[in-house]
């Protein structure tokens, strides 16, 4: 963990702050790559991941920033912050973790769609696409002009590049099909709602896995009715215990009364990860991609479950 000291916050859109965070010991931070994402502890003992948006791959860093939109249906983070939340407040952090890295080599033409606060690992992003001479295209997207966040920057970074989408001055959302459809794309990164990342997937369908990157703040939609008890091993110390159609590995663990650390409980951030050592995995997450789920030695254990009778953890 990381203690850090709040050195700036700033509205920068509507319902939108960014918050720049420094080490409390003057040091320098560990670097991150675009795409990367923080834990925040909060006061009120909530645990929130937030995306860097100045994270350019160099090894040390001065500060982290972070943007975070007010939500109407706040669990009480996003509230915190912006009605609590002042210059010069301690905050411990985690070191940044990637799991919507960029890959500014592999691909010839990509889009980047970035929407409401999913802008953030996307600005990161088109920042250091433009760095690495990437032939690359930006759609930003927010209900009306006043919620984009970074607008003039993003401009600045290359007018030609960039477009947006307003909802309110369009009278709609944006067209998922027509985009797509407007160039050559091999590749696309994207960060936003559920329903335009629903709308992507279903678009890109038939696009290579390795081509289509999105990142989820809210996970999607399971069904459990297919659930069955499985019994869950963990080889270090040979307990063993059954896991119900109603609970996760993760609750299961807990049921053992083993503490593993864990934050969103969706899927999402990874922190509750374990090595898989035995079993079919029921990969269930939005963390690991189409060939880390082949390897089947990263697990999930907060929403995956069992493909078979018996998984064994390496805890």
């Amino acid at each position: 963990m990381i203690q850090t000291i709040v050195s700036k916050v700033q509205a920068i859109a509507r319902d939108v702050l960014l918050i720049e965070l420094q080490a409390t010991n003057g040091q320098l931070l560990p670097g991150a790559a675009p795409g990367a994402h923080i834990d925040l502890h909060l006061p009120n003992g909530q645990i929130r991941q937030y995306s860097l948006t100045n994270a350019q791959g160099h090894p040390k860093q001065s500060s982290y920033q972070i943007a975070v939109a007010r939500d109407a249906h706040s669990r009480g983070g996003s509230d915190w912050i912006h009605d609590k939340l002042r210059t010069g407040a301690t905050l411990t952090i985690s070191e940044p973790r990637n799991l919507f890295a960029l890959n500014t080599t592999a691909h010839d033409k990509v889009l980047f769609v970035g929407a409401g606060i999913g802008i953030t690992p996307i600005y990161a992003m088109v920042k250091s696409a433009k760095q690495s001479a990437m032939d690359w295209s930006l759609m930003a997207c927010a209900r009306s002009a006043s919620r984009m966040a970074f607008q003039e920057e993003l401009i600045a970074l290359d007018a030609d590049r960039v477009r947006f989408h307003f909802d309110q001055e369009r009278g709609g959302p944006l067209d998922i099909n027509a985009l797509l459809s407007s160039a050559p794309w091999d590749a696309v990164y994207a960060c936003g709602p559920a329903g335009l990342l629903d709308a992507i997937e279903a678009a890109t369908a038939g696009w290579p896995d390795s081509a289509v990157r999105m990142e989820r703040f809210k996970a999607q939609a399971q069904d459990d009715s297919g659930n069955t008890t499985f019994e869950l091993v963990l080889s270090r110390s040979g307990q063993s215990i059954q896991v119900g159609v109603s609970e996760t590995p993760l609750e299961a663990l807990e049921r053992m009364g083993i503490d593993h650390p864990f934050s969103c409980r969706e899927g999402l951030c990874g922190t509750c990860e374990v090595q898989l050592v035995e079993g079919q995995p029921d990969h269930r997450d939005n963390v690991l991609d189409a060939e880390e789920r082949t390897a089947g030695q990263r697990f999930i254990p907060c929403v995956s479950r069992c493909g078979g009778d018996r998984l064994v953890f390496n805890l």
